[in-house]
């Protein structure tokens, strides 16, 4: 029937009714833009892609700061038919940064159809919606990140392959130029992989030895060279899984399916996600297997993996649980573990390469600041450059903490942070109910010259002061939620202490020894800001340093 009626209509009736469609679709977007609650200043939407047209080649960093630059402190940007309210000034986000789990901002960014699409299921940490379940997997995650014991073994970690690297780089010698945007990558994923797994992947080994194949120095039978290309395939399926987020986010379903350039760049993201999660599920499979094939009397693995997929069965490796609640205290799913292990290895692989890269590009750019860094180091080792570093050296490190906030506030790795309302809040002045979406541009707090002085000049001093070394008072030293490293809140990053481990202990083992100096110190840094900043190369020279 409905067949017989579409036959019956000729070309310029089909015409007639679309453009009837499209009139009532465009009437309806326009009449629920010009009626919404709160209208703020903001660039003028279109419908279907809202403002990322006006957005163009810039990154996101910069378009959000040229917008906060023409519409103040408060403002509203709309992506892919969704509506955000950014926030660029510390006193709008003080209730979200309230660290209570009876907050009103319990969630980061609501679960779009489009991030299940991509993957995000929502079942770990980062993208998890459902505060039971949020808690459940947070457990885990803060008892296998955040205990004194695993600082420990992150730091013998971190100088074991430290010692594998300084061999490398070594070897290659002192005019080799070494991509440390690409070394970085790979040493980081290394320490998040054996500490999410238990598993050393080896993949700095693999990119050394990829090296040497382009050099012709070494030559490799078909299943070695198959081995480094598959450890290639994974680093980068990271790296383009973290920037297809943002693809999907700014464009709804219908242009990630039917615009042509747009439906070829979906397709190959999706392509990129089979792949990482395939290879991550079936790490878990065989984790399985495993643990089901160890006999009862022999001790289980001891790391993030086998304590998820033991958690409250009868070979749990975690530590005795007390005052818990009863919903706490269930095995986890394969999904959920998969979310978990997602989160630590697609978090833990960038987010610390890149900044670790903009702390070496800056200390280039400044070598007053390095020299003042590397008496610290002189101050705190000596002259004994074999001596690991060890948990106690990293607390003395101020100048080299002051260093790295610095670095921070210049050049955010999370340069906009996502917080949703699950209760009606006031903010700005006005009424807001449950489930509007905020984004906290912690990018214009951070140069805001309400909250620094001369925002525009690096200077670590601000962090550091000699003559006030209590920690507290070096913490204060700035406006309440003006400077974020790691966000806030109950939502605030779980795996800082590891972050800021491998930070302090490469710099200090590198530095304390060598310099790195740039190929190109009147470059500017490569890199780009839209889902996270990311440096997409940094190219250095590794050389003893000169005493």
């Amino acid at each position: 029937m409905i067949s017989r009626i579409i036959s019956s209509f000729g070309i310029a009736d089909i015409f007639s009714l679309l453009l009837v469609f499209i009139i009532i679709y465009v009437t309806q977007y326009y009449y629920r833009h010009f009626t919404r609650l709160n209208p703020l200043p903001g660039p003028f939407p279109l419908p279907i892609i809202g403002n990322i047209h006006q957005k163009g080649n810039v990154y996101l960093k910069d378009w959000l700061m040229s917008l906060h630059k023409k519409y103040g402190d408060m403002f509203e940007i709309n992506l892919a038919g969704l509506r955000f309210i950014v926030l660029c000034k510390a006193d709008l986000i003080e209730n979200m940064n309230v660290p209570s789990t009876k907050t009103k901002y319990p969630i980061s960014n609501k679960n779009l159809d489009a991030f299940k699409e991509y993957g995000l299921n929502g079942l770990g940490v980062a993208s998890n919606n459902n505060f039971k379940s949020w808690k459940y997997n947070r457990q885990f995650f803060t008892q296998a990140m955040m205990t004194p014991s695993f600082n420990y073994q992150a730091i013998e970690w971190t100088n074991e392959l430290w010692n594998e690297v300084e061999t490398y780089w070594s070897d290659l010698g002192e005019n080799h130029e070494l991509d440390l945007s690409k070394w970085m990558r790979r040493f980081t994923n290394e320490m998040i992989f054996r500490i999410s797994t238990g598993v050393k992947s080896n993949v700095v080994a693999s990119y050394y030895k990829e090296i040497l194949l382009k050099n012709n120095s070494i030559s490799l039978n078909e299943e070695e060279k198959r081995k480094i290309e598959e450890s290639e395939k994974f680093i980068q399926s990271i790296e383009i899984f973290l920037r297809g987020i943002m693809h999907f986010l700014i464009f709804n379903k219908f242009v990630r399916d039917y615009v042509p350039f747009i439906r070829g760049k979906t397709i190959s993201l999706l392509k990129n996600r089979d792949y990482l999660l395939n290879k991550i599920y079936d790490i878990i499979k065989k984790r399985r297997i495993e643990i089901e094939n160890t006999p009862l009397d022999q001790p289980l693995r001891h790391d993030m993996l086998t304590s998820y997929i033991t958690a409250n069965t009868s070979r749990d490796i975690n530590d005795a649980k007390k005052n818990v609640d009863a919903d706490l205290l269930r095995p986890m799913i394969d999904d959920e573990i998969f979310g978990n292990i997602l989160d630590a290895i697609t978090g833990g692989t960038d987010t610390t390469a890149n900044m670790f890269c903009f702390v070496v590009y800056y200390l280039g750019q400044y070598p007053e600041v390095k020299k003042r860094l590397q008496q610290e180091l002189d101050a705190v080792f000596g002259n004994d450059f074999t001596k690991p570093i060890a948990y106690k050296d990293i607390d003395q490190l101020l100048y080299c903490d002051a260093v790295i906030k610095e670095v921070t506030r210049f050049c955010p790795v999370a340069f906009s942070v996502g917080r949703v309302n699950v209760e009606n809040d006031e903010v700005g002045g006005f009424n807001w109910p449950g489930n509007t979406s905020f984004s906290i541009f912690y990018y214009a707090m951070l140069r805001h010259k309400n909250y620094w002085t001369d925002p525009e000049k690096f200077n670590p001093d601000r962090f550091y002061n000699i003559e006030e070394s209590d920690k507290y008072l070096l913490e204060k030293q700035h406006v309440k939620n003006s400077f974020s490293m790691f966000g806030g809140g109950i939502r605030i990053c779980p795996g800082r202490k590891l972050a800021m481990i491998e930070l302090k202990c490469l710099l200090a083992s590198i530095f304390r020894k060598y310099d790195l100096e740039l190929v190109d110190k009147n470059a500017p840094l490569n890199y780009d800001a839209d889902f996270l900043s990311s440096c997409n190369e940094l190219f250095v020279k590794f050389k003893p340093r000169k005493f």
